[in-house]
């Protein structure tokens, strides 16, 4: 008899304590539930007008972050955060593969991190990557799938350029289906808007095969000695690349390639050289660039991995109403409540 007790009493404290750790994730995903529905409707994430439009001209030197394939990641948010107490900047660059997959929560997900947790005080630019734009019809259902129409409904245009501090600022968009429309459209805004400025910056997702044989992008994007003429007559001051995922510099003819894919994964298989997981502080001055590396370890990866799973499998699932996670909530804790009470009882019944 006193062992039967025993065992129910082991029973109830063990589900006591299953459900009372439900009982605090689900209020945990009531939390990052609160944060998705507090998306500001007018962010500064993406390529628009309104965001170039709130930037503040305070003249040369000025400085930038730029970070590449950050995919959501607790590495990358942490890096992010360290970097914006580095200094004052204008704005910040991330060079593609932001999101891990093409999925509208995906990138739902990527703007709450953005908007709540990171909150920077300045627009950031987005360079659409491969992981960005379903391009291969992966996702289902449809319904999910980020097309290059829901992304630029969701940031603005995939090629886009601004003018700050008389500097030119180029994003270009490659797009996988039309992978030699890109060249057009550099070409076009180099001719618009290029001539006798202090600077010209371009940001492209996919490093051209030409840079280093280590570094084999997702796409080796066409025309490439066209890609590089075009640069180098334009007297381009630096060309920032990502989807390697880590960090690489060079320079022909007098243009500056800067790889910066390390803001998130890194792969096994790539070489040690330049695999660190890193973001670049650029400060502009009249005659030159200064470029800095801020660097950090690999971070525990849990909390964000809970919150991208939330985001992918629970939301989708039961919707946007709050009325329905808190109704679980209940449920949860009543449980929790019922659990508690019988391994009291039980606790008594062996004294």
């Amino acid at each position: 008899m006193t062992m039967m007790i025993r065992k129910r009493s082991l029973l109830w404290l063990f589900l006591s304590i299953f459900f009372i750790s439900i009982t605090i994730l689900w209020w945990v995903v009531i939390e990052f539930h609160r944060d998705y529905q507090s998306i500001p409707p007018h962010h500064l994430i993406g390529n628009r007008a309104s965001n170039v439009a709130a930037l503040k001209e305070e003249g040369v030197p000025f400085s930038f972050l730029v970070v590449g394939d950050t995919r959501g990641s607790e590495t990358a948010e942490t890096l992010i955060k360290m970097a914006l107490k580095e200094g004052r900047f204008s704005f910040m660059v991330i060079l593609g593969d932001f999101v891990r997959k093409p999925d509208i929560w995906n990138h739902r997900f990527f703007l709450t991190e953005m908007t709540a947790e990171i909150k920077p005080p300045f627009p950031v630019f987005l360079v659409a990557g491969n992981h960005d734009i379903d391009h291969k019809d992966s996702i289902k259902p449809m319904k999910r799938k980020v097309t290059p129409e829901v992304y630029e409904s969701l940031y603005g245009k995939r090629n886009f350029d601004f003018i700050f501090n008389d500097c030119l600022f180029i994003i270009c968009g490659v797009d996988l289906k039309f992978p030699a429309i890109y060249l057009d459209n550099l070409r076009q805004a180099l001719n618009n808007n290029g001539k006798g400025r202090k600077h010209i910056f371009v940001f492209i997702h996919y490093p051209p095969k030409g840079l280093a044989e280590h570094i084999k992008g997702s796409l080796p994007i066409p025309r490439e000695e066209e890609f590089f003429t075009l640069l180098e007559d334009h007297k381009v001051t630096a060309c920032f690349f990502g989807d390697y995922h880590g960090h690489w510099r060079g320079q022909r003819k007098g243009v500056n390639l800067i790889v910066s894919g390390g803001g998130g994964r890194q792969k096994r298989s790539q070489p040690e050289w330049g695999k660190f997981h890193h973001i670049l502080k650029i400060t502009v001055e009249p005659e030159k660039f200064v470029e800095e590396l801020i660097t950090i370890q690999e971070q525990f990866e849990l909390e964000n991995a809970f919150e991208e799973w939330t985001f992918t499998n629970i939301f989708p699932v039961l919707g946007t109403s709050i009325g329905v996670y808190y109704l679980i909530f209940v449920g949860f804790a009543m449980v929790f409540g019922y659990s508690l009470l019988k391994l009291a009882r039980a606790i008594r019944s062996r004294s």
